[in-house]
Order: structure tokens, then C-alpha cells, then sequence
């Protein structure tokens, strides 16, 4: 029992030191506001170009050749 006590006192204390900080933090701490520009490169907003569809076979073109079937 008295290790859980500890244990238990350590890790309040951690708590309290953290917590400590962060209230001076917010007390001391003021933050600076500065304006923020950001290149965009301008190909990146364009859209791609469109995709050709794909184009149909010649139809008076010799016949693909053919395996012979198998046994």
C-alpha cells in the first residue's frame, strides 16, 4: 500500500507541474499574429486535360493470328 501512495503522489505531482505550466503559458504568453502567404502553384489547379477514348480496331485489317487448340 504505501508504494500505491507513491506512486499515486508522484503522478499528482506531475499532473500539478504540467498543469502549472500550461496556466502560466496562458498567463504570460501572448501570441503575435502574422499574415501568412501561400504560393499555390498555378498547374496544380488546373484540371488535366480530357481522356481520348479508345480508338476502335480497323476492321479491314488481316484477323489477329490465332493459337492452334490444344488437346
Amino acid at each position: 500500500m504505501p508504494t500505491l501512495v507513491r506512486l499515486v503522489t508522484a503522478l499528482a505531482l506531475i499532473a500539478g507541474t504540467v498543469f502549472a505550466v500550461m496556466a502560466a503559458l496562458v498567463t504570460f504568453v501572448e501570441p503575435v499574429r502574422v499574415p501568412v502567404s501561400i504560393e499555390v502553384p498555378v498547374p496544380g489547379l488546373q484540371t488535366p486535360p480530357p481522356v481520348a477514348p479508345p480508338s476502335t480496331p480497323d476492321r479491314d485489317a488481316a484477323p489477329a493470328a490465332q493459337a492452334p487448340p490444344s488437346p
